[in-house]
């Protein structure tokens, strides 16, 4: 080969590489964002619908889920006298109330009693105050128990069962401990484990998309 058609052939072959890094590169910025996790509200699956309800907040009103249409929510499963799983439940709740103020993130959250018999509107307002919620964004509820059951199980999903018994472990009441998402029209669209940070993180990211 002459030294002409050797020049000819490493410059054809240094224009191919810097199209095929250019290439790369291109491609790589349009797919960071899917290999970063980042998504839409529209890629959150949905789990159901949230069913109809009333129940009563813990300043003694009405508190239905008509009340939070248009809203994106999270539930939590609580109550007042559980020695075990709840302080930290509420922990984490009162965690995420921090953290989408600080995102300016509009989002509602909703703490249901599994106890509605000892946890009266009163007693919830104490609760409330111990663990420094924002009462104009985080709803303390009670009510019909058979209520509270069905919107616990049929409604989000959350296992609750028993009565409260002093004399048996977890005072009587199981119930899940996971944080529900749910969107403005009522729809479930995510389960996080209370004592996941990572999960909770994905929450703070997947309500404050959905609330945008």
């Amino acid at each position: 080969m002459t030294l002409a058609r050797r020049t000819r052939a490493a410059r054809s072959w240094s224009i191919a590489a810097l199209l095929g890094v250019l290439a790369s590169v291109s491609v790589s910025v349009l797919v960071s964002p899917w290999l970063t996790g980042c998504h839409s509200q529209s890629d959150l699956p949905t789990y159901g619908t949230v069913p109809p309800f009333s129940l009563t907040d813990q300043a003694g009103k009405p508190f239905t889920l008509d009340g939070l249409k248009g809203e994106t929510w999270v539930a939590a499963f609580v109550f007042t006298r559980c020695p075990s799983a709840c302080p930290r439940v509420t922990r984490a709740m009162h965690d995420l109330q921090l953290k989408l103020a600080q995102r300016n993130a509009k989002v509602r959250l909703v703490s249901f009693s599994v106890d509605p018999e000892f946890d009266t509107p009163a007693v919830l307002r104490r609760y409330a105050d111990e663990y420094r919620a924002n009462e104009a964004t985080w709803s303390f509820v009670t009510g019909n128990a058979e209520t509270i059951q069905k919107t616990a199980e049929q409604g989000l999903k959350i296992a609750a069962e028993g009565k409260a018994d002093p004399t048996k472990a977890d005072f009587g009441i199981t119930h899940g401990t996971q944080l529900v998402l749910v969107d403005g029209q009522g729809q479930i669209r995510g389960y996080y484990a209370s004592n996941d940070e990572e999960a909770l993180g994905r929450l703070l990211d997947d309500a404050t998309r959905l609330s945008s």
